[in-house]
């Protein structure tokens, strides 16, 4: 058998693996219904537009208050990349942290989160929220991964955080240390959640500079929790990564074996 086929051999399973984990497939958005629809359009604009997984065809589902309590985690899951709860949502929604989103997100499921009407639900979250606007500055700053150059903040303000446990990430924050967003991951199935305290998705409709950045940046949330990366293109599972090293340092062994024959 020829040194290259050996190679080959060792690698291939290495390679197949690192391509499948770097193909983005089609992401299925479950958005809560809301009391206004102008999200609903912003994420028609971005389902259509092939947004979040370019060159997939993304689509979304408006899901009612009742139908998102009667799934279970699993069935939610199994219909849904992400959910979206923009603002604002009614009070009978059931989106408790501990029975709900954080199963969800343990199953390999993103989370994007507006909505100021159910920050109750968020309480064993490790996030403390209080409702208004507690920030004395609107000076923001976004930090990676989901900073935009031209993405400037958050204005439209309805809720605040106090605080975040270990487990969340800051990922924008203002000039006096208020933070406005965190973002965490769950599980070992490649869960994701974005929270931020304004209603980033719902303003955006194009007619200023601001309203653009507002959508950039929400396009900027929904990649990374349908790939783990803001450019839509899905960053390896540590899985793969260490096949294709083991893969690399057999084929550096193989290599070393061949000199020392021919010397």
């Amino acid at each position: 058998m020829s040194s290259k086929l050996s190679i080959w051999k060792i690698l291939a399973p290495a390679a197949l693996l690192v391509a499948s984990a770097g193909s983005a497939s089609a992401t299925t958005v479950g958005l809560i219904q809301a009391s206004w629809g102008n999200a609903q359009n912003n994420i028609a604009t971005a389902m259509s537009g092939g947004l979040v997984t370019p060159s997939s065809p993304d689509s979304y589902t408006v899901l009612s208050v009742g139908d998102f309590n009667a799934a279970t985690p699993a069935e939610l899951a199994a219909s849904y990349d992400i959910l979206v709860l923009p603002w604002i949502i009614s009070g009978a929604l059931n989106a408790d942290w501990t029975t709900r989103i954080l199963p969800f997100l343990n199953a390999g499921g993103g989370v994007l989160w507006e909505d100021p009407g159910n920050i109750d639900d968020l309480v064993a979250s490790g996030i403390s929220l209080i409702s208004g606007n507690p920030y004395s500055s609107s000076v923001i700053t976004l930090v990676p991964p989901f900073s935009d150059s031209g993405a400037v903040g958050y204005y439209h303000i309805h809720y605040g955080i106090t605080a975040a446990s270990s487990d969340w990430k800051v990922w924008s924050t203002d000039a006096l240390g208020g933070i406005h967003g965190v973002y965490g991951e769950f599980g070992t199935n490649g869960g994701r959640m974005v929270l931020g305290v304004s209603d980033n998705l719902y303003h955006p409709n194009f007619s200023s500079p601001t309203d653009a950045d507002h959508y950039a940046l929400t396009v900027n949330q929904l990649n990374w929790l349908a790939t783990g990366s803001v450019t839509g293109t899905p960053v390896p599972e540590p899985a793969s990564l260490l096949l294709l090293s083991a893969g690399l340092l057999a084929s550096v062994a193989v290599r070393r074996r061949q000199q020392k024959k021919s010397d």
